[in-house]
């Protein structure tokens, strides 16, 4: 019995010495989000202008994309953040970008939204269904608690990497002014030769260019 509690007692001090001087490990998500990782293969159930269809996130190689999540339909910020996108929507289109909304609700839940919302039943972009959750949780913004996904904006490139990402808690809107001067950014820093965007650069001002 001694012999017992003697090495339960120095595999306990062992233990704690090895802890103490041990880094903690933070264990992030598989699916969290990072700059260059291209963005799932998925193909998604849109609602879009009255009708509903599908979309495969890989349709847009070729051209930049904006995936736009929000937590739910028929709840107050989502509403005016959606609205805030259709308004800039041909800037958007402009500067080469298509936009596509995606939440978990399902696209009959999408559909009767627009019929009672006229804000919403006036979006020109596909809003998307991602009913399981999958894409939400590949992306890292998948809230399994409230069983949405958080508000995410991604900024994916013509190759199909994310270039810039943003999540933000539910009570905070996003602004699709900001989330356009990002693209277009974006997009400056991949058409010229090796330049750089300063802080809060506009399209048409002035770049850096290492020498």
């Amino acid at each position: 019995m001694k012999k017992i509690l003697f090495f339960a007692a120095l595999t306990a001090a062992l233990f704690a010495a090895c802890s103490e001087d041990r880094p903690v490990q933070v264990q992030y998500s598989r699916g969290a989000p990072y700059i260059g990782k291209p963005i799932p293969d998925r193909e998604l159930d849109v609602y879009h202008r009255g009708k509903i269809g599908k979309i495969r996130t890989s349709r847009y190689r070729g051209k930049w994309l904006i995936l736009f999540f929000y937590p739910a339909d028929f709840t107050f910020v989502c509403p005016t953040e959606l609205k805030d996108m259709s308004e800039h929507y041909a800037k958007f289109r402009k500067a080469g970008a298509e936009v596509v909304s995606i939440s978990t609700d399902s696209v009959y839940v999408h559909r009767a939204w627009a019929e009672q919302n006229e804000d919403i039943k006036k979006i020109p972009y596909p809003m998307a269904s991602d009913r399981p959750g999958l894409l939400s949780r590949e992306l890292g913004t998948y809230d399994a608690a409230k069983g949405v996904s958080v508000r995410a904006s991604f900024i994916v490139s013509p190759e199909g990497n994310i270039v810039a990402y943003e999540l933000t808690d539910e009570a905070i809107g996003r602004s699709a002014t900001d989330l356009l001067r990002k693209l277009e950014a974006a997009v400056a820093v991949r058409e010229s030769d090796g330049g750089f965007c300063p802080a809060n650069w506009h399209a048409g001002e002035d770049m850096i260019t290492p020498r």
